[in-house]
């Protein structure tokens, strides 16, 4: 100890003597350290937060609390639903969140390990008029074999260990709309709510929002408009429990969930519905529909209503490879037409001879449309939370492997869930249909229809009845088609998305999509049997009382109307000289 307190005093010492005499040296040196350290702890701090967005957002879930930044943007009550008079709504909600909680912990415990760095496949091989058997889909993709047993182990544990539903937690009930919003959506969402109320949609409405920040840009929208309409707004990330702020940043970094269609699962997840139709912002309701809908079939028998896409399906073979499902050799299908037992064919070669998604044990031909689906949540909870899981593990896992190509693959996962759990549900038969105008000789189509589930299941019956015992070999998807043309009651449009391009008037008009060069002024739609001309006056009517009358403040507008001072002008002189002259013309003539 004194060997200690002498070298103690004897550097003392000299740093005292060397302080005097070079005082300008030391300050330098201790300010040139001081720097140093900041800037290395700060690269330090940036790097580790880079690679820390795991543990962060474990922390987040293994928090069984509820985040003391919770506060329910929706300005209407929860209603419905059995409330314990020993619970109050705050408790269920934190019983709510810390099921979530476990639920995702069972996604991050099981999510795959080998993710897919580079996805390489045979652009040419995507022909409609090829025959999709399960060898010609298999010469598409690239795939190695230590990426398919990995994600085939985590698929495996993953399906032995989808939490449970549990009624008393999760607290669904009712019936109702759910929209996709945030960004541009969420003004497509307000539109497609007065459209849905325009043509008779009497169901209660929701409007997700991915996060916080989207809602404070859309206030306006989620506490004013929306109300006036029965709908409100949700916050996902509320829903979930997460913080505001940087835990929603990294939350939705985590698993790279970056657009509206990849937030679906997750919307339908938090929505408070039982029973629910979900829409993006492009659909627009084109009959009458209320909750009679769901007490109706095909949606009793099957839980879960998809619609078709325009192409046929492309999906892996070694897709049913990873979900461990079975794909005989037996053609089951033509089409998205399901075949009696009296016509399905099996054979040995059927690798080499049926279309793979014909086949017994795989998903219906066509795509799925992203756009648009129903779900008994009760029913298909296993299924939603498979498609979730698929949706998380999307772009590095699932996507590729469902799609061949470099598109997102997001719609097609619940139909794909459903298939791996052998749960029954209804695909749609009355084929898609466009709609758009012709301009110099050229068809531009614009959007498409989709038709009732309801007239459509009374269609594929009476055909059924009416051939299946005397001419079984007529009962073929070209045929079903003929069958339902030759009558307007076997066939009912039910939604129209018009999203190509989308509902967005201050593009339509100042990029001469529907104001030609020359002057000349289109029409949108096409006449159809399935609604009036009046519809396409109807929407841009809406518009124009948001954007001009009601003076809306949105996201969406702020983007065109940015500077206050201006913004006023700028919006009088677009609502004079573009929405009045269009509306006048479209009323007036063609």
């Amino acid at each position: 100890m004194v060997s200690l307190t002498k070298y103690y005093r004897f550097y003392r010492t000299r740093f005292q003597i060397y302080f005097r005499n070079h005082k300008n040296r030391v300050l330098g040196i201790t300010a040139a350290t001081l720097l140093f350290l900041f800037l290395f702890s700060s690269i330090f701090s940036s790097s580790s937060k880079k690679n820390s967005i795991r543990s962060n957002y474990t922390s987040w879930l293994k928090d069984l609390s509820l985040s003391s930044n919770y506060n329910s943007t929706s300005s209407n009550a929860e209603k419905g639903g059995v409330i314990s008079d020993s619970l109050s709504k705050e408790s269920i909600h934190i019983n709510r969140v810390n099921y979530f909680k476990t639920i995702f912990q069972t996604f991050e415990q099981f999510q795959p390990q080998h993710k897919l760095a580079e996805f390489t496949f045979d652009g040419n091989a995507f022909n409609q008029d090829t025959q999709l058997t399960s060898d010609f889909l298999n010469q598409i993709g690239r795939f190695s074999p230590d990426f398919i047993s990995d994600l085939k182990q985590a698929h495996s544990q993953f399906i032995k260990n989808i939490p449970e539903f549990k009624p008393e937690l999760l607290n669904y009930h009712g019936d109702g709309v759910v929209f996709l919003g945030g960004g541009d959506t969420t003004w497509l969402s307000l539109i497609a709510t007065r459209m849905f109320r325009k043509m008779g949609g009497s169901l209660p409405v929701e409007v997700l929002l991915p996060t916080y920040a989207d809602y404070l840009k859309d206030r306006e929208i989620c506490d004013t408009y929306l109300p006036q309409q029965n709908a409100r707004c949700l916050v996902v990330t509320e829903q979930l429990g997460i913080a505001r702020g940087k835990e929603e940043e990294l939350f939705y970094e985590e698993f790279a969930i970056s657009d509206v269609t990849m937030q679906k699962s997750l919307a339908i997840l938090t929505s408070t519905f039982e029973n629910a139709i979900v829409l993006t912002g492009d659909s627009i309701l084109v009959k009458p529909l209320d909750d009679n809908f769901f007490i109706s079939e095909p949606f009793t028998t099957y839980g879960l209503i998809n619609w078709q896409d325009f192409n046929k399906r492309y999906t892996s073979p070694l897709f049913y490879q990873v979900a461990d499902k079975k794909v005989e050799g037996v053609r089951v299908r033509d089409g998205p037409f399901e075949l009696p037992l009296s016509r399905q064919v099996s054979s040995r070669k059927a690798d080499q001879l049926f279309p793979l998604h014909d086949r017994k044990g795989t998903i219906p031909d066509n795509t799925s449309d992203g756009g648009l689906m129903v779900i008994n949540k009760v029913k298909h909870w296993k299924t939603l939370l498979l498609a979730t899981y698929y949706n998380l593990n999307g772009n590095a896992c699932f996507y590729q492997l469902l799609t061949q190509s470099a598109n997102s693959a997001e719609k097609e996962t619940f139909a794909a869930a459903a298939t791996v759990l052998d749960i029954p549900f209804y695909n749609v038969k009355t084929n898609v249909e466009a709609n758009g105008f012709w301009y110099n000789n050229e068809y531009r189509g614009v959007g498409m229809l989709q038709f009732d589930p309801i007239v459509d299941n009374y269609a594929v019956l009476e055909f059924m009845d009416k051939y299946k015992d005397e001419s079984p070999e007529f009962l073929t998807d070209a045929n079903f088609k003929n069958f339902i043309s030759d009558s307007s009651e076997k066939k009912s449009a039910m939604f129209f998305r018009v999203n190509f391009p989308r509902l967005l008037p201050i593009e339509l008009i100042s990029e001469k999509f529907i104001v030609k060069e020359n002057g000349d002024r289109i029409r949108m739609f096409s006449d159809a049997k399935y609604f009036s001309s009046d519809l396409e006056n109807s929407i841009w009517r809406v518009m124009n009382d948001y954007i001009c009358h009601f003076e809306l403040k949105c996201s969406y507008l702020k983007r065109h109307f940015k500077d206050e001072r201006k913004s006023k002008a700028s919006r009088e002189k677009f609502c004079s000289e573009g929405m009045k002259q269009h509306l006048l013309w479209l009323t007036g003539g063609r």
